[in-house]
């Protein structure tokens, strides 16, 4: 049977182990991240407490770091001290995940100076404030790299010469970008990527109302592209007046395919492309989208069906435009009037996550149908059981008893194979069921909980939703 698992049990992450744990703060061994960054080994755990470090850069060199701050942020100012011209952080080592640092005020003479500079394989960064440098994090040429970026608030990043931004990758395998609140990007980008592969999904991407942003996303190479549940918004003070570019720059990746699903889109502009796209891509997949504002959609042509287009925004039925705040109203027209965007290499195009402000995430509930936006409408009243129906299967989770009752009407088929994955993807339960007859067969999920993912697989078809216990 082949398994069909949503975006983010597909995506990257890395698995390590560490061995010395070593304390950087104040009343530490350490005083000062510099300090450690000299003393490691591979493999190490650094603990950094919650203070301001103020001009204090670094080379992070060795392999299979953890660099952490566990409550709050540890604050690197850096008042334009840069290590090596480049960044506070010059980060060499493979394998290194960055949690709960704030970087602020990188400078330097070339005008691109970064919160993070990074010049290994594998980086994973997470729940990190990266804001008023020339740079947020910029990445270097590498095409063995994975860089996962979650949970993390972008601001004011730029030197403002539109050649900086908000965070700048270059030439890498692949880019996970999700969950995270990229904004305010001085006259650069809010996203820039030349991945090969990009997975940018359920994330907020804005100007707001004093952002100079040239795009929210660029993609100057193209490449295979997941655009998936973000939520964007280009203001009136915008360098300029696309949106979102893509593959305008040489030479172009291998892949020429973009996938842009459930995205909500509003230009506060009165003219110009929401999604612009160099002639002569392979495949564009555009669904789902919810747009706002005047300016064309698209420029190519593209598989372009359930999208949404109001050229005043306050018809789209937002919570409100002034705040934006771009959750349905439950008189919105986007509820209900999506479709199944499809299965892509294994891949379920539609997201199952949606984002929650700030830089966070909350479960993609559908109640009935998918729902046109990067947000499914959610009732007032909450949903206590789950429940689905077709024609000739019933699916019921009775959460009293934490079981999953299914119920089958198909004579054609003796057995039906279930699983159940939790969100990383890792598989938690799994078997057969008899189905000849009309009575419901349960399943027990105790012990289990958070998301999960069930799947029920019959001869000729496949259903799947999702469980929170």
């Amino acid at each position: 049977m082949k398994i069909i698992l949503p975006i983010l049990a597909l995506l990257f992450s890395i698995s390590q182990s560490y061995a010395n744990v070593r304390k950087v703060g104040f009343t530490q061994q350490y005083k000062l991240p510099s300090q450690a960054a000299a003393a490691v080994s591979d493999g190490d755990t650094i603990e950094i407490d919650s203070a301001i470090y103020p001009k204090d850069a670094c080379r992070w060199s060795k392999n299979n770091l953890l660099i952490r701050c566990s409550s709050g942020f540890a604050h690197l100012k850096s008042g334009g001290i840069c290590y090596g011209g480049k960044a506070i952080w010059v980060i060499s080592g493979n394998d290194c995940t960055v949690e709960g640092i704030e970087f602020s005020e990188a400078s330097v003479v070339d005008q691109n100076g970064a919160g993070i500079r990074f010049e290994g394989t594998n980086l994973t960064v997470r729940r990190c404030f990266f804001h008023d440098n020339e740079d947020g994090i910029l990445a270097g040429d590498n095409a063995n790299s994975t860089i996962l970026i979650e949970f993390s608030e972008f601001r004011k990043n730029g030197f403002g010469d539109g050649q900086s931004h908000n965070l700048y990758i270059n030439h890498i395998k692949q880019l996970i970008f999700r969950f995270n609140y990229s904004h305010l990007a001085k006259v650069g980008h809010n996203l820039k990527t030349r991945a090969l592969s990009n997975y940018i999904y359920c994330n907020r991407l804005m100007d707001e109302d004093s952002g100079t942003s040239s795009y929210l996303i660029d993609m100057p190479n193209g490449g295979k592209c997941y655009v998936a549940g973000n939520v964007m918004h280009q203001g009136l003070l915008t360098e300029n007046k696309k949106l979102i570019s893509y593959n305008f720059e040489t030479p172009p990746n291998p892949e020429q395919k973009l996938y842009f699903i459930n995205n909500t889109m509003v230009n506060d502009c009165q003219s110009g492309p929401f999604l612009s796209i160099k002639p002569g891509i392979t495949t564009c997949i555009f669904k789902n989208n919810l747009i706002a504002g005047k300016g064309v959609p698209i420029d190519v042509p593209s598989d372009s069906s359930n999208n949404l287009i109001f050229l005043n925004p306050s018809n789209a039925g937002f919570v409100s435009i002034n705040d934006y705040n771009y959750k349905l109203l439950k008189t919105s027209p986007a509820i209900d009037n999506g479709i199944d965007p499809g299965i892509v290499d294994s891949i379920k195009l539609l997201p199952i996550y949606q984002y929650k402000n700030p830089n966070d995430s909350t479960a993609r509930i559908i109640y009935n149908k998918v729902d046109i936006s990067a947000y499914e409408y959610q009732p007032e009243q909450p949903v206590i059981e789950f429940s689905r129906e077709s024609s000739n299967k019933k699916y019921y989770y009775n959460k009293q008893t934490e079981e999953l009752e299914l119920t089958f009407n198909d004579k054609s088929m003796n057995y039906s194979d279930y699983s159940i994955y939790d969100y990383s993807g890792n598989i938690k339960l799994k078997g057969k069921l008899q189905v000849c007859t009309e009575s419901a067969k349960s399943v027990s999920l105790r012990g289990l909980s958070g998301l999960l993912i069930v799947q029920i697989a019959g001869i000729n078809n496949q259903s799947s939703f999702i469980i929170i216990k």
